[in-house]
């Protein structure tokens, strides 16, 4: 890989923890490297300058910001009198991180929860009955743990203002269980 170049110590270590944080999400590493430059800059950049400074490809750059701006979190401006593209990414993290959870983290506890209400009805009609209700109440308690985890999810990040008194009992619904 080219070196990158332009970035001072600081702003390549802020995009290396990005690019860490983003990959532990199971996104690609040069996502978070992408946005951090864009946060980080103080006037929109296009995409061959996001290239030189970081030493990605034309096509890993495009590519890249396609998928950033698909998430919310990158947006695509133009420049008075000038025919590029250029990009910058949204400054408010809040809203980047809970559009992300939203479109996948609630996505997988919806598909969880349908999942498991299929199992129990399944476990219910099984032939060994003691066993079946045994298994049913374990399915049943990951169940109840993910629509609560779902519903806790969906105040804090669908509501622009979650309620404080409902996001505690949630938490104290987790504990219990």
């Amino acid at each position: 890989m080219a070196s990158i170049t332009n970035l001072t110590e600081e702003e390549l270590a802020f995009s290396e923890i990005i690019g860490d944080l983003i990959e532990q999400w199971g996104f690609k590493r040069h996502l978070g490297r992408i946005w951090s430059l864009l946060y980080l800059s103080s006037a929109p950049l296009n995409p061959t300058e996001i290239q030189e400074r970081l030493a990605l490809s034309a096509g890993s750059v495009s590519s890249a910001l396609g998928e950033l701006q698909i998430w919310g979190v990158v947006k695509r401006i133009r420049i008075a009198g000038d025919r590029n593209f250029y990009f910058e990414a949204d400054v408010h993290i809040w809203r980047s991180i809970s559009t992300v959870l939203h479109t996948r983290e609630l996505r997988i506890l919806e598909e969880a929860e349908a999942s498991l209400g299929v199992l129990q009805k399944s476990l219910g009609a099984s032939g060994n009955e003691e066993n079946a209700k045994f298994q049913s109440g374990r399915v049943k308690h990951v169940k109840d743990a993910v629509e609560t985890a779902h519903a806790l999810f969906s105040q804090l990040f669908i509501s622009h203002s979650p309620s404080l008194p409902r996001v505690g009992k949630l938490f104290k619904r987790l504990k219990t269980l």
